[in-house]
């Protein structure tokens, strides 16, 4: 009997994990991280907050990074970039890092839960802010592999460039957000603002390529 009731106990269980995260992200999208607690949590998913320490290992932290886990941009592509690795299936390694990062971009404008995520990690002294950055971070690292080979020994770090070109989307959206579109004289609230950005991405990215190229043109001839 305890057999035939399994399959039912783990659907129910995965059903109440769903109700809990879509409880946490109903809630950090109306009140932002500062209104995320055990009791609202509960209350909002319709359960008991004893679920939420079954389920979730004991620890709320790890119910809030679940739901964060699957909000983050990043942490989509984890999967999806290491299969391309495992199975050397990227023809482009430029493009698709140029692409990766535009995307970002667009993402990043059009999700406000995520604004308010980066805007918890840049702001706040969190150590589950710090895991998920953590976690970020090692997803990164897989997509720097892909890009490796080509600047290996050629002077041209790319991920000072890729720094600088995350760091950068997220400040101008955040500033777009709270204080106005203009940047550097390019609206960004347009479209046609956005599309500049996206176009200057691939032209940055395209610069690091080209100068890593030049450099190692040059190292054949010495």
């Amino acid at each position: 009997m305890n057999n035939n009731n399994k399959p039912k106990v783990i659907k129910n269980k995965e059903l109440t994990k769903r109700k809990l995260i879509d409880a946490v992200g109903e809630i950090f999208r109306t009140e932002g991280h500062t209104g995320l607690g055990v009791n609202k949590v509960a209350k909002q998913a319709g359960v008991t907050k004893k679920l939420i320490y079954d389920y979730f290992e004991r620890d709320f932290d790890n119910l809030v990074e679940a739901y964060i886990l699957e909000t983050d941009y990043w942490m989509a592509f984890a999967d999806r970039v290491q299969e391309l690795i495992d199975a050397q299936a990227y023809n482009d390694d430029q493009k698709l890092i140029t692409n990766i990062l535009q995307n970002q971009f667009r993402y990043f404008y059009m999700d406000k839960q995520m604004q308010k995520l980066i805007l918890w990690e840049v702001s706040t002294n969190s150590p589950l802010m710090r895991s998920i950055h953590n976690a970020r971070e090692s997803m990164g690292q897989k997509l720097f592999e892909l890009t490796d080979q080509h600047f290996a020994n050629t002077g041209v770090n790319f991920r000072a460039v890729a720094a600088l070109l995350v760091g950068g989307i997220y400040y101008t959206i955040l500033h777009t957000r709270f204080n106005g579109g203009i940047f550097s004289d390019i609206d960004i609230a347009t479209e046609d603002g956005r599309e500049e950005m996206v176009r200057a991405i691939e032209l940055i990215v395209g610069w690091a390529y080209q100068a890593a190229d030049k450099n190692k043109n040059e190292m054949k001839v010495q």
